[in-house]
């Protein structure tokens, strides 16, 4: 509700010019709704940490907001009352304040694991930690961070923004890389696999973007699918990655469970192609021979050569000859023999 010394104030406030919306104008009681009142009060008013009210309460597009010496305090229909402050209200700003993607908070802040705090807001959730700064965390990337137990799981705080990439988006975390494309959702990447993706090129080279999270399979070993291809790791092996014809040959193996183990290098050159090393053999490719189970490309036996002509100048009909352009041929020049001159008399192929 607003009373009689709210409307008052605002009117008063519209018509100072230069100072509109200071404290000076008005007492708080005259200048705050209830809801705004009410949470600055929550948080020890003047003698809180947001300190005395610097403007009176001003109306956004959709809701109202009052700023005081440390902070500002946001209200909105859907939202509450919530106060801003230090690096959220920074990083808040920095997005559009409550027209941009978070829009209005939703909480206060929250303290968390390891010195941290968060915030809720409408499209997301601000995190801070000592070590990280300020970073939002929204849509299918708060969903996943969510489910892998959000700061207190491998991925820690967020250390950036979300990065738009060719296809999709990114954003680090202290223990990893998460990744989003329309086609795949979105999936970490941390580890060695992380230390695999960098060397295969990232999303830009022959894995694409991750498709899954990390799985658990045979020997104490994990594995993780991408859009073109598949990256392993076991104690014994490290982490490798499989792509196009590699992969397929080693799932005609069974994959880790089949003959060939887990791979233990990354696709290397060899004469005549590539190769993969494995725990219990090799594939080697080339655009000649596709892939080769425990064959080498050099091996495999090329097209018998055409055989070379006699030394010298020699046809071996007179279609030959005459393709050569060297028809007809006399007696005495090259490539001339008695077997192409059919009537004997000294001119052949004419």
């Amino acid at each position: 509700m607003r009373g009689r010394g709210f409307a008052a104030a605002l009117a008063l406030l519209a018509g100072v010019a230069g100072g509109a919306g200071t404290a000076g104008a008005a007492q708080a009681a005259d200048c705050l709704q209830p809801a705004v009142q009410a949470r600055w009060d929550q948080l020890g008013g003047a003698a809180g940490p947001l300190g005395p009210l610097t403007a009176c309460e001003q109306p956004t597009a959709t809701g109202t907001f009052a700023t005081f010496r440390s902070g500002a305090v946001y209200w909105s229909p859907a939202s509450g009352a919530w106060d801003v402050s230090g690096s959220f209200r920074d990083l808040w700003a920095s997005t559009g304040w409550e027209n941009g993607f978070l829009r209005y908070p939703t909480s206060g802040e929250s303290r968390i694991a390891r010195g941290g705090v968060f915030q809720g807001y409408q499209g997301g959730t601000l995190y801070w930690s000592p070590g990280t700064a300020a970073h939002s965390v929204t849509g299918s990337f708060l969903q996943l961070f969510a489910s892998l137990g959000y700061e207190n799981g491998f991925l820690g705080y967020p250390t950036s923004q979300e990065v738009p990439i060719r296809g999709g988006v990114f954003q680090l975390f202290q223990g990893g890389v998460a990744y989003w494309s329309p086609s795949t959702g979105a999936h970490t990447v941390s580890g060695s696999f992380r230390d695999v993706y960098a060397r295969t090129g990232y999303e830009g080279g022959c894995l694409g973007y991750p498709a899954t999270q990390e799985l658990p399979t045979t020997g104490g070993g994990v594995y993780q699918r991408f859009q073109g291809g598949t990256a392993y790791w076991s104690p014994a092996s490290g982490a490798h990655a499989l792509c196009g014809a590699f992969l397929e040959a080693y799932a005609t193996t069974g994959y880790e469970n089949g003959s060939l183990g887990y791979p233990v290098s990354d696709e290397h050159p060899v004469t005549g192609g590539l190769r993969v090393d494995f725990q219990r053999g090799f594939v080697e490719w080339s655009a000649a021979t596709g892939a080769l189970v425990n064959r080498t490309v050099a091996s495999v036996t090329a097209p018998a050569p055409t055989p070379a002509p006699p030394s010298g100048t020699y046809y071996a009909n007179c279609a030959a000859a005459r393709a050569a352009g060297a028809a007809p041929l006399y007696r005495g020049e090259p490539g001339y023999r008695p077997a192409l001159d059919r009537d004997g008399d000294g001119v052949a192929c004419e």
